[in-house]
């Protein structure tokens, strides 16, 4: 059988998005005949720890992790991960059957793609990049924001442009590198699993956020750098429930103390919303998941601008997937994938009083209708990932 190894900064299986992603990527290819291999990174794997050793499986995937760099010095050491990386092949996979390697962002600085790069042709090995994004960096550290910015815009504009194929999370991806002459394929994030359906029995109108869009412990000094507008969410929240409006705001991923810590300009509203909002902290996946697929709504604000253009938020295609319509604002592709009244609502996060209002009139609506929308996201198929068997066939197909 084909083999294909998939590797980068990702927690395989459902450990986080990019974990996500590419397994419901690996489902593709398991169909399409491959046998895939992860390797990816994991934060409890000790820092000299050989990838054979990591060994796990999981769905008939077999996946293996390097230890997740948690400082600079870690990050830097990409040419001892190639090292390990290049050993393992050699010693467990073998270089001749290795049909392609995909690449999903890197594990280490982006010098390591690039000796990959190098690697894959001179053993004749195709190359793809799993793109999912072009992210701005902004911390208050400005050393460490230039040292991203240049490592993030030599990957995504040079060394992508250098591969054999891209598989782009977006439209605005896929038109980059299709202009640049890259075999390209658009594919969003899918769903690898299928979800249990669970429809809370809460009177109240129940709201999901799941998510960590800040570090925990940094004060965030500029709002705009949230991926996640999170401030804006619960600012339109406490609108919403000065209007009248009755539901309850569950929060996942983060505390009401980390989250004031980290933006203390919110307490008023957060205060305000009283027992509307409930701060859940960290919980493991399968039990957000389930919270997910209880509720009336999930909802997800963010700004339009390059960073949520050539991103695809996961968290809509998970809820989308889970049957749980989303609320959102017309960032990446969304408007080509949510039948507004079916699988979600748009609002506009610069209107705040038109969007306030809206959220009241949304949560307005019967538990009936609620169910009814509920039942045709969980039917929907929309981001199935066998609906890109044919997409991903035909980018293979290019290389012959």
């Amino acid at each position: 059988m084909k083999k294909i190894i998939y590797i980068g900064n990702f927690a395989f299986p459902l450990g986080n998005a990019a974990g996500k992603r590419v397994y419901g990527n690996g489902k593709l290819f398991k169909e399409l005949g491959y046998e895939v291999v992860f390797i990816g990174v994991d934060r409890n794997i000790e820092s000299y720890c050989k990838l054979e050793e990591t060994e796990k499986e999981y769905d008939g995937f077999k996946y293996y992790n390097f230890s997740y760099p948690n400082n600079t010095i870690s990050w830097i050491k990409y040419n001892r991960l190639f090292k390990t990386l290049v050993e393992f092949i050699n010693e467990k996979i073998g270089i001749k059957n290795i049909d392609m390697i995909i690449y999903y962002g890197s594990p280490s600085l982006s010098l390591f793609i690039y000796k990959l790069i190098r690697f894959c042709r001179h053993n004749k090995i195709r190359i793809i990049s799993d793109c999912v994004d072009w992210l701005t960096v902004k911390t208050s550290n400005p050393i460490f924001n230039l040292v991203k910015w240049a490592d993030n815009t030599y990957q995504k504009a040079y060394l992508n442009k250098r591969v054999d194929g891209v598989i782009a999370i977006s439209k605005y991806l896929g038109a980059y590198y299709k202009k640049a002459g890259v075999k390209t394929v658009v594919v969003p994030p899918l769903s690898p699993v299928k979800y249990d359906f669970v429809y809370g029995n809460n009177p109240s109108k129940t709201i999901v956020y799941a998510g960590l869009p800040f570090r925990k412990g940094e004060v965030i000094r500029d709002l705009s750098s949230l991926k996640d507008r999170i401030d804006i969410t619960i600012f339109l929240l406490y609108k919403a429930k000065k209007n009248g409006a009755k539901f309850v705001f569950n929060i996942y991923g983060f505390t009401k103390e980390e989250y004031l810590h980290s933006i203390p300009s919110q307490a008023e509203y957060v205060e305000g919303l009283a027992n509307s909002i409930k701060f859940n902290g960290m919980k493991a996946n399968n039990e957000v998941t389930e919270e997910i697929s209880k509720a009336d709504f999930t909802i997800l604000v963010r700004d339009v601008n390059r960073d949520t253009t050539a991103g695809f938020p996961t968290k809509v295609s998970e809820s989308i997937s889970c049957g749980t319509p989303v609320i959102t604002t017309k960032t990446s592709d969304l408007e080509d994938f949510i039948i507004e009244g079916e699988y979600g609502f748009f609002i506009d996060a610069l209107n705040y009083s038109k969007s306030a209002d809206r959220l009241k009139e949304i949560f307005d609506i019967d538990k009936d209708s609620i169910y009814e929308m509920k039942m045709k996201c969980l039917n929907s198929g929309v981001f199935n990932y066998r609906n890109y068997k044919e997409s991903i066939k035909e980018l293979i197909d290019l290389f012959y």
